[in-house]
């Protein structure tokens, strides 16, 4: 993906690089793809796109370590999730996904779980019967590959988290009505992810900024 966002913009990086003097982004960033590790089960990403797995770190120094696990996202593929652990706390971003076990394993015990979010009625509002096959499609896409409402609250439990953030809200301008429905079988605090919001990490607290 790398190279080619650098091929799109050769015209205006070539620019840069010959008339201002720049460096070439390739001597700058280094890109790695995450490497998998060996997965009981897995076939194919066609054929098990997200088989049960152990989280596994790809990146640790003194400030922070981050684990990832495969998630729900078919048919994309990889489609990760990460796992922040810090001093201060731990935090999950779920990525694109419908309900994973290995998510919920990834955010045993974290401070904070973002998790993104659909809701249900909005999408079946949008392809009422009769749908054609396209739209039949589109409307089980949206509806597995990511979490409805009515489930985020119980896959937050599961995972013993102490806060769930909704993110990545789909509508984006789904009312907290429409969204409070997550709070389902959730113990813990629930709040909804607004644009700008700051949370501090093994803090009560969350402010605008």
């Amino acid at each position: 993906m790398t190279g080619y966002l650098y091929q799109a913009f050769a015209t205006d990086l070539n620019d840069r690089i010959r008339d201002n003097g720049k460096p070439s982004l390739e001597a700058v960033v280094e890109a790695h793809d995450i490497e998998l590790p060996p997965i009981a089960g897995f076939k194919s990403p066609n054929e098990t796109p997200s088989p049960p797995m152990e989280p596994f770190k790809f990146f640790e120094d003194d400030r922070v370590r981050v684990s990832a696990t495969l998630v729900e996202h078919a048919p994309v593929w990889p489609a990760f999730a990460y796992r922040f652990d810090t001093d201060d706390g731990s935090i999950v971003f779920s990525g694109d996904t419908g309900r994973s076990e290995n998510l919920i394993k990834l955010a045993k015990g974290a401070d904070i779980l973002v998790h993104e979010v659909i809701v249900t009625n909005w999408v079946k509002g949008l392809f009422p019967t009769p749908r054609s096959l396209a739209q039949e499609g589109l409307m089980q896409h949206l509806l597995n590959a990511h979490t409805q409402v009515e489930e985020v609250g119980a896959i937050a439990e599961a995972a013993g988290v102490k806060k769930l953030v909704l993110s990545h809200i789909v509508p984006g301008n789904a009312t907290r009505e429409q969204l409070l429905p997550a709070g389902k079988g959730f113990s813990g605090e629930l709040v909804i992810g607004r644009d700008l919001m700051q949370i501090g990490v093994g803090q009560a607290t969350a402010r605008k900024g």
